[in-house]
């Protein structure tokens, strides 16, 4: 991993792979670059250069203690991209991460060579608004009480009844992080609830894939189908069997309609 000054603040990131064209796998919002690794091992493999990187407020980069936005996140990877030599990326994003590549295809189309949004919203209701403020609290109680309060929305009910030991594990590391990583997550949690996309979706130019989760109760159908419906062109597609946490439930399923999808630019 490698670090850049990008708008005055520490991105951490990751570039992998020798390919000429670079996807861009954009994390949702408590993840971190470790999250994607068996994403980018198959994109490496299949010939592409992968960038990740914790966005502002992550776990790996700098954390200002300031609101953040979508407007800002995207005027950070674009950035970055300049600052890596990278004129163009096939942008993957997953949840948060769908939402800011929906963003950055607005007001980057000149380095958005194609748009993935997995996961993703452009609006929400009042389930999904009160589903993000009970994290955002939870947040600033409890690690403990945080990490129980997300789980549900975000693993399907055999994910949760396979990985038990695992995700125990995973409370602890989560109960170790700092103070700071809280605070952080709940100015991201911000940024969410100022979402307001749906009426700019027309303006995304690119070529768009939107999949969705069959078993996603957070971020369900219902807000893909307005992404697809929104986004000139864009094609939709249903991976069956995983919640919300697809990039960790079905990574491999993931990548067949990704790839598919990016194939099919080649011609």
């Amino acid at each position: 991993m490698a670090r850049a000054l990008v708008n005055g603040i520490g991105i951490e990131y990751q570039l992998d792979g020798q390919g000429k064209e670079t996807v861009a796998l954009l994390n949702g919002i408590a993840m971190s670059i470790s999250h994607w690794k068996p994403v980018a091992a198959r994109f490496v493999a299949a010939g592409y250069r992968v960038l990740m990187h914790d966005l502002r407020g992550q776990l790996l980069s700098d954390k200002p203690e300031a609101p953040y936005s979508f407007e800002e996140h995207a005027r950070d990877l674009a950035a970055l991209l300049a600052e890596l030599g990278i004129e163009k990326a096939h942008i993957v994003g997953t949840s948060y991460g769908a939402e800011l590549g929906l963003a950055f295809a607005r007001d980057f189309p000149e380095l958005c060579a194609s748009l993935v949004a997995i996961d993703g919203v452009s609006e929400y209701d009042a389930v999904l608004g009160a589903a993000v403020e009970s994290w955002k609290a939870a947040a600033l109680c409890d690690p403990r009480v945080f990490y129980r309060t997300i789980l549900p929305w975000n693993y399907s009910a055999g994910y949760l009844r396979a990985n038990s030991e695992a995700l125990a594990r995973r409370e602890d590391a989560i109960a170790s992080l700092p103070r700071a990583w809280f605070e952080a997550f709940a100015r991201l949690c911000d940024a969410f609830l100022a979402i307001d996309l749906t009426k700019d979706l027309g303006r995304i130019a690119c070529p768009c894939l939107v999949i969705v989760a069959e078993r996603d109760i957070l971020k369900h159908w219902a807000y893909s189908r307005i992404i697809a419906e929104g986004v000139p062109g864009a094609r939709l597609e249903e991976v069956a069997g995983s919640g919300h946490a697809l990039v960790v439930e079905k990574p491999e399923e993931l990548c067949d309609s990704i790839l598919r999808f990016l194939a099919s630019l080649r011609g």
